[in-house]
């Protein structure tokens, strides 16, 4: 792998050589472009956030059983360090507290998920699914159905309801912070009472 070496320019700085100023400056422009295309390969500015990619033309879902495919149409330009996010809940079409499924670079995943909660009743499931850059704020997710989301059903007979969510990246950890992906901000305090070390 090509590393950048400035040995020769800090050896002529060092030692006043005639050639520095024209070395400096050419190293300083190694330098800049080095930067740049690191950033880029990450999908991040070295200064400010990247522009969120365009929202996903479509998700789709497809069951079996206790089986979920969901797949996501997203055929604008995009950069190679894209990352998808699937969220879904049970009974819940405004997707107040979803569960999060990252699916990194991958447009398509398969879930297991339980038909019925503890009670026996079945479930609605709910999608919807955005993307993110890892230097940027996560597009807007895209329900499945569109405007008005459409419920999932299953046909298998597992009982569970499931825990509550707990969000993904620098979002509340009380999962109500949906459509975060890596999160909105880059950094989260530390949230809730610490936990006591006996003495």
């Amino acid at each position: 792998m090509a590393k950048l070496d400035l040995s020769q320019v800090i050896a002529a700085v060092a030692t006043k050589a005639g050639n520095g100023h024209t070395l400096l400056s050419n190293a300083l422009q190694r330098i800049e472009d080095a930067i740049n295309n690191g950033f880029q390969q990450l999908a991040a500015e070295p200064v400010g956030l990247a522009s969120p990619p365009p929202p996903l033309e479509g998700v789709n879902v497809k069951t079996s059983g206790e089986l979920v495919h969901v797949t996501l149409t997203h055929n604008v330009p995009i950069s190679k360090n894209i990352h998808y996010f699937v969220e879904y809940t049970q009974n819940d079409p405004n997707f107040l507290v979803p569960h999060v499924a990252h699916l990194g670079t991958s447009r398509g995943v398969v879930l297991n998920l339980p038909t019925k909660t503890d009670a026996g009743v079945a479930h609605n499931y709910y999608f919807q699914a955005y993307a993110q850059f890892p230097g940027s704020k996560p597009a807007k997710p895209v329900s499945f159905g569109g405007l008005t989301p459409t419920a999932v059903t299953l046909s298998g007979t597992t009982q569970l309801t499931l825990q509550p969510s707990t969000g993904s990246g620098t979002a509340l950890p009380d999962g109500s912070q949906g459509g975060s992906g890596f999160g909105k901000v880059n950094t989260r305090a530390p949230l809730g009472p610490k936990r006591q070390i006996p003495a």
